[in-house]
């Protein structure tokens, strides 16, 4: 042995096994020299520094680090021969034991382990023996990593025990226990299946074994076959060549620590094992792992065809909650995994681990081995469901063979496949028939290096497969043309057009009775009808039913969008129209298959072909298939389609430029059909009620929302959707050779925080653009800390502050104190519109619901109290019940069957919670929503919104919360006299403020923002941040006050009915006003204007500090124009209301260029 191949051995070898029944202490490593051995270079095998509670999870795990007494061996190196005792050890330390056990390289002494032991731990010679094989493995590792010992000599006595081990059942004769077990360990299978399992756990396999063998004989001979017989495997041989009794072949043996599963190597007896084996995984408890093992016999068991063998091994985490970002084994991996491998092995997957990062899309490696190829894959949202069956799939499509597989979970989520392939033989190959699985026309190639690649990417495809992806059966559809099909499903549930005619006649006669209430429930129920019509499951069945068109479908979508085609527009294929009119007979079916065509014609970017994807977006053009303003009142400036394997979801904007949260909707109590049914129209409405709130800035109104899967995986990991969700954006936002750009200009995007998405991840995005070269990254969201430039709204209370100013307004105009107001609030102290709106008002508040429940005072809660709860943002569960008068209550989500004081009996608080809103006994002066689901009043509810007498509940309602009434519901409030602000009035304080927190970034330099934006480390706060945020309040309030002066002539004029429609008016006249300045040339080619209006749009001290000119020269041309459009457009519309003429127009100009030069 060389002195390098010694120095690899002793380091592969040394910590190999740090575990022999929790009793291994250190271990050193001798080399043979001349006739006996001689002391090696000692290593510690304890390769890391274990922090104590580390250690103890180790040690409870059974995997115990050796590197504690390593010292004490330093002094005993005597020479000793292989079978040394501890009395060959001269100056053993006192109160130890120790044991030499030879390790086999090439079948032949490589080196000798020295273990220590406490006293009395010393193993049986039966766990010395599975030590030295398993350590014969990691030599074999690494010394030779491409040549193989022999597995009869290297695991002679593990054989000879599983024979004797099966002789003492007397199920068979021992000659015939002696020739299987001879059979069984020349058959090829991988050392690694020998070195990990016990003799106990092989001799049950085996005897399994030969049980099935002797079934498939008496299937055979009772189908009247004349098998040609022997005594070993070839036993179930046939003299035809047929494969009569292959079911009997596969069959399973479950032990106590783990169960396996065999079958011969092909198609229909594999696809049962997986299942099988998948079925064990998933019945096992929740805090267990199963990891994966399939072994592939290199010899023939029948006619040619190889052993399968799948060994699934329960494990649990050493550590389920891992620090943040390690790529530690000993800090991710389950027992098992740390167990069972190798130093070389473990250092091997961790550079992988390493490699992946913090990757959101699956990572591959790949290395050459003495048969064929190792592949390792790191898919970090978890194993693909399906993964192991498409993995056979695509190898039998590819002409590779699977020899070995190992499917290890860790513990920060990501699932590890390592899987060896091999080229299949000229004779494999005839015995195979692969499915009819084509891709985008490209069938396997003579080229193995082209294959493997295939194989990767195809591999890597499957686990951005969406849930719908997964229900989609069809034998001809791959991974890629299974994706496809996935996001047509889901554009076609969304936007298939109505074809009845009867529902078009019904909607013209409304439309013309001007029966708004009535037409807005017949479109629900429209919409509603669609969506249960065209689901995935029917949408699948359409795609299996006509295949061959199916794929046209497919051809047609990747013409224009492969990187590499010829340029060209995309528009509805009028031939493929025409053969879906003529070969489809079911009108559904046809209108599925079209609304298939409006997709392809509607899509101008996607990352659909990027080798490296989170999850797969689409740039859509919603001229193609948005009806307006028949079914949505404008259409938007555009829609992106995100489809990740957790998520599904919708980004829209109404204006090039445009700023709007991104919505995590989660579904619990089994709501996510009714969630996944709204979930693009509920996306409409909160970005076309953006669209009107930002009339007073620059950014049009956009809005995201990311619906969650029902699973409880996907349910309980948002954030790691919504970093998919931002980062596929950003690959059709950004210059990218893999995303053909058919709509040709380049986009910006900015979002903010929402329900669910705000907190570490909007700093996340900003970081993460950053990363990939986002030119605006700084702006790319707003709601980041303070120390990035963030302007918390919470702290500032900014968007309360837009909300009370209505509150103030009509009390104002009403004539009532404040502190004489009874209210009652949605959204609790924990959130942020909640929380301010406590601290910020005066009223008497008698009751608060949130997230906790409900609790409610008639006499007024204590001020003190839910001011303390405000401050410290907690839920009203934290709420001091001591506080409540008799009449008062606390009820909380997780009880039942509460009394009330009125003797009322509430079965369930979370039903409570959610109906409170609704309850009649909950009356009051004001109500103000700050928190709530979208539609939470709506026509069917409102009713409820009123008392036993008819009158209303509440005499003001200032909508804080987005969307918390629907249009109609809204009607009925006012037409019962109740004075509504509705959301686009009310809160429109985060968004001013989100804008004004971009334009900063936009306007300095890096060194600038740090310096004058960002609150330092320890607290301190920067001068100019203070007054920045003192000036952006006074923008707040001074924006408010003029729109509820506006809205409030509009409703003494007398001309329009119901505020809600006034506020509507108003912010589409100055949206309109604001479209029109920006393309007419009277501002855009008047830089003089321009300045003049900047001078007055633009904070003051923002002129001071940087001077307006510097801010022109930084601030992207089209977000300035835009800022003076805004600007523009809502003073005039303040100032003349929704009659403005022409004529006023000219004279507002004219007055403004006065007043501003002067």
């Amino acid at each position: 042995m060389s002195d390098m191949a010694q120095e690899r051995g002793l380091r592969g070898v040394v910590g190999t096994f740090a575990v022999v029944e929790k009793a291994a202490v250190a271990i050193e490593l001798w080399t043979p020299e001349g006739a006996g051995v001689k002391c090696g270079q000692a290593y510690a095998s304890s390769l890391y520094d274990a922090e104590p509670a580390q250690r103890k999870r180790h040690e409870e795990a059974g995997v115990v680090t050796t590197g504690v007494l390593v010292a004490a061996l330093k002094s005993h190196r005597a020479e000793f021969v292989a079978a040394a005792t501890e009395a060959d050890v001269p100056g053993l330390a006192a109160g130890f034991s120790a044991a030499a056990v030879p390790v086999l390289h090439k079948n032949v002494v490589a080196c000798v382990a020295l273990f220590l032991y406490a006293a009395g731990t010393m193993p049986s010679k039966e766990k010395l023996e599975k030590l030295r094989g398993d350590l014969t493995v990691a030599v074999a590792e690494v010394m030779d990593t491409d040549e193989r010992g022999d597995v009869r000599a290297m695991f002679k006595s593990q054989a000879e025990k599983v024979a004797q081990l099966l002789k003492e059942e007397k199920f068979y004769l021992d000659w015939v226990i002696d020739e299987e077990v001879a059979a069984y360990y020349s058959l090829g299978i991988s050392q690694r299946y020998f070195a990990q399992e016990s003799p106990e756990q092989v001799a049950r396999h085996l005897s399994a074994l030969i049980g099935a063998k002797r079934s498939a004989k008496a299937e055979v001979e009772s189908q009247n076959a004349v098998p040609e017989m022997s005594k070993s495997f070839d036993a179930c041989n046939m003299v035809d060549g047929s494969h009569h009794g292959y079911r009997q072949m596969s069959f399973q043996c479950n032990g106590p620590r783990e169960a396996a599963f065999f079958c011969l190597d092909i198609e229909e007896e594999r696809e049962d094992l997986l299942r099988k084996a998948n079925e064990y995984v998933d019945s096992l408890p929740s805090n267990v792992v199963g990891c994966i093992r399939l072994f592939r016999s290199e010899s023939a068991v029948m006619d040619g065809l190889s052993l399968l063998v799948a060994v699934v091994v329960p494990s649990q985490f050493c550590n389920s909650s891992p620090p943040e970002g390690t790529t530690n084994v000993w800090e991710l991996a389950t027992a098992s995994f740390l167990r069972t491998k190798g130093t070389a092995a473990r250092q091997s997957y961790e550079e992988v681990l390493k490699k992946a990062g913090a990757a959101l899309y699956p990572t591959s490696d790949m290395f050459k081995t003495a048969r064929g190829h190792k592949v390792r894959m790191v898919f970090p949202q978890g194993a693909p469901e399906g993964g192991l069956a498409a993995m056979y799939e695509i190898t039998d499509l590819l002409g590779f063979k699977v020899t070995e597989f190992f499917g290890e979970a860790f513990s920060n989520g990501s699932f590890m496949y390592s899987v060896e392939v091999v080229s299949l033989t000229a004779q494999e190959k005839l015995l195979r028939s692969p499915r009819a699985m084509a891709e985008d026309s490209v069938m396997p190639s003579d080229d193995e290096q082209k294959n493997l690649t295939s194989f990767v990417r195809r591999m890597v495809t499957l686990a951005v497969l969406p849930r719908a992806a997964r229900a989609n059966t069809c034998e001809k559809f791959g991974p890629r043309a299974k994706l496809y099909l996935a996001c047509a499903g889901i554009f076609t549930y969304h936007f298939m057009p109505h074809s009845l005619e009867d529902f078009h006649a019904l909607r013209t006669y409304l439309t013309g009775q001007a029966a708004t209430v009535e037409l807005d429930r017949l479109d629900r129920m429209g919409k509603a009808m669609n969506k249960n019509a065209v689901n995935m499951e029917r949408f699948n069945r359409t795609m299996r039913t006509y295949p061959d068109l199916a794929w046209k479908i497919y051809d047609d979508f990747i013409a224009l969008r492969r990187p590499g085609t010829p340029a060209g527009q995309p528009c509805v294929n009028e031939a493929l129209k025409k053969q879906i009119r003529n070969d489809v007979v079911d009108p559904l079916d046809q209108e599925i298959f079209q609304t298939c065509l409006l997709f392809n014609a509607a899509v101008l970017k996607t990352n659909f072909f990027s080798r490296e994807k989170a999850a797969t977006s689409f740039r859509l053009d919603p001229k193609v298939f948005i009806n307006a303003p028949a079914e949505f009142p404008e259409v938007p400036h555009g829609i992106f389609l995100v489809v990740g394997p957790s998520f599904e979801g919708f980004h829209v904007r109404f204006r090039d430029i445009a700023r709007g949260g991104i919505r995590m909707i989660r579904s619990p109590n089994n709501a996510y059909f009714k969630n996944q049914q709204s979930l693009f129209e509920e996306n409409y409405n909160l970005a076309y009620t953006q669209q009107l709130k930002n009339k007073d800035i620059p950014e049009g109104g956009s809005k995201g929302t990311i619906l969650l899967n029902p699973d409880a995986r996907a349910q309980s990991r948002p954030d790691d959707a919504f970093k998919m969700y931002i980062d596929s954006l950003l690959d059709v936002i950004l210059e990218n050779d893999q995303v053909v750009n058919l709509l040709g200009d380049r986009e910006i995007l900015f979002f903010g925080p929402d329900e669910g998405t705000a907190g570490s991840v909007v700093v996340w995005a900003a970081e993460h653009a950053a990363k990939r070269g986002y030119p605006f990254w700084k702006a790319i969201t707003t709601g980041k800390p303070a120390t990035m430039g963030g302007i918390p709204h919470d702290k500032y209370g900014m968007t309360t502050r837009s909300v009370h100013q209505q509150v103030l307004g009509i009390l104002r105009k009403v004539g009532v104190k404040e502190e004489d107001c009874t209210k009652f609030q949605t959204g609790g102290p924990d959130g942020d519109l909640g929380s301010n709106e406590i601290k910020i008002s005066k009223d008497r508040t008698i009751g608060i619901v949130d997230g906790a429940g409900v609790v409610f005072d008639p006499i007024g809660l204590d001020r003190a109290e839910i001011t303390r709860l405000a401050t410290n943002r907690q839920m009203v569960s934290h709420f001091d019940t001591s506080k409540l008068s008799r009449e008062g209550y606390r009820v909380l989500i997780e009880e039942k069957n509460v009394t009330l004081p009125s003797g009322e009996v509430v079965e369930s608080g979370l039903h409570f919670r959610n109906e409170y809103h609704l309850n009649a006994d909950m009356h009051g002066t004001l109500f103000v929503p700050c928190g709530g689901r979208p539609n939470a009043v709506n026509i069917n509810n409102v009713h409820r919104m009123f008392k036993r007498d008819g009158t209303p509940r509440f005499k003001y309602v200032c909508e804080g919360a987005n969307l918390f009434f629907t249009r109609d519901a809204r009607k009925v409030m006012e037409d019962a006299g109740v004075i509504l602000m509705k959301d686009a009035t009310c809160n429109k304080g985060g968004v001013t403020s989100s804008s004004l927190e971009v334009l900063a970034a936009l306007a300095m330099t890096p060194e600038q923002h740090n310096e004058l934006m960002c609150v330092r480390a320890d607290g301190t706060v920067p001068d100019f941040y203070e007054k920045y945020v003192v000036q952006v309040q006074a923008k707040i309030e001074e924006n408010a006050r003029l729109e509820f002066e506006a809205c409030w002539r509009e409703r003494e004029a007398g001309e329009v009915k119901y505020m809600a429609e006034i506020t509507d008016l108003l912010s589409k006249k100055i949206n309109q006003f604001n479209d029109m300045m920006q393309s007419s040339a009277t501002l855009r080619d008047n830089q003089r204007l321009q300045d003049l209006i900047l001078s007055k749009a633009l904070p003051p001290l923002l002129i001071e500090t940087l001077t307006l000119r510097t801010v022109v020269e930084r601030v992207p041309s089209n977000y300035l124009l835009a800022i003076c459009g805004a600007y523009f457009a809502s003073q005039y519309v303040y100032t003349y209301g929704l009659k403005g003429s022409e004529v006023q127009v000219l004279d507002f100009i004219q007055n403004f260029v006065k007043f501003a030069e002067n």
